[in-house]
């Protein structure tokens, strides 16, 4: 009984240890089969789905996939000539990371998906983007500012990437397009014009939410995407940032928001954004995080190693 009672305690304390890499914290894993409907943005989920059952859409899909070479090869082009292409070669670790995340997020070839082309453009800009479309005989792009790169870390470039490759994996570009010009005819229409507009445009945040979801799966610790996004927004990686403090604003936002003068608050939600406001994506990504639904995706993961602790 005390071999077994040993042999038990061995096992579990073994169990624990191979959770761990190398530094101590806990294994990523890699989330083979992930399909995208497993981390989106419920408003997101439900539009694509809308679009995806709308008579006609095989068609405009079919359309778009067929002119998307063209414009993909005229930016293809342009990268090639003006920025720098990494590769095995060329910046191997950013490219480690990119597959890595590939890896992860089940965006390989196996996974339906070439890995990406990864490129860093000269800018003064911190950002990150990619056309989120599949092609379907290129690779897809993914760009990275000079300026993204030397204010994060590693983990912060990687959980940035991560979120383009959330775009890509759910081919934002595509389906949004398609619901735009699917409600072309609506926006025309009296009292309708308005309404559709605004599902549209909350259509567009939703997504974004959707792929900061898809860098937090990347980096599978929020306080590492919290960072990169603080980073992002402040302009500035010099003083330390505290992601608590950051969250603790977006309630005093709401607040003031809420006991505004209505004018204010009229002219403020009517505003037409491109992204969420910086408050709501942290805590927004701080919800999901402590969400059973995160913590089920990541339940059914593989362990994968990093490429760091491999060399070492």
């Amino acid at each position: 009984m005390r071999i077994l009672s040993f042999c038990t305690l061995f096992y579990t304390l073994f169990r624990g240890i191979s959770a761990l890499t190398t530094s101590g914290v806990p294994q990523r894993v890699a989330l083979k089969g992930l399909d995208n409907s497993k981390f989106k943005h419920p408003l997101d989920q439900d539009l694509t789905s809308f679009i995806q059952k709308l008579p006609g859409v095989n068609l405009a899909e079919e359309a778009l996939r067929r002119s998307f070479p063209i414009i993909e090869q005229g930016v293809r082009l342009d990268l090639l000539s003006s920025a720098v292409k990494t590769s095995s070669k060329q910046l191997p670790n950013l490219h480690n990371l990119l597959t890595e995340a590939c890896e992860v997020l089940d965006l390989t070839k196996k996974g339906g998906c070439e890995v990406p082309e990864l490129y860093v453009q000269s800018s003064a800009q911190a950002n990150a983007y990619t056309l989120a479309l599949q092609g379907r005989d290129t690779p897809p792009i993914v760009v990275v500012t000079s300026a993204l790169l030397d204010r994060c870390t590693d983990q912060e470039i990687q959980a940035i990437i991560g979120h383009e490759l959330g775009h890509l994996k759910c081919e934002h570009s595509l389906y949004l397009t398609i619901g735009g010009l699917a409600s072309t005819p609506l926006r025309n229409l009296p009292f309708l014009g308005n309404a559709v507009d605004s599902v549209l445009q909350r259509w567009r945040l939703a997504a974004e939410y959707t792929c900061d979801r898809a860098a937090l799966l990347v980096a599978q610790d929020s306080n590492v995407v919290a960072g990169a996004l603080i980073k992002l927004f402040a302009g500035t990686s010099k003083y330390s940032l505290s992601t608590d403090a950051f969250i603790a604003q977006c309630v005093e936002y709401d607040e003031l928001l809420k006991n505004a003068n209505p004018l204010v608050r009229g002219t403020i939600q009517r505003q037409q954004r491109t992204h969420p406001l910086p408050i709501r994506r942290v805590s927004e990504l701080e919800k999901w995080a402590k969400s059973d639904e995160y913590a089920s995706i990541l339940r059914n993961g593989v362990g994968i190693i990093d490429k760091k602790s491999e060399k070492e």
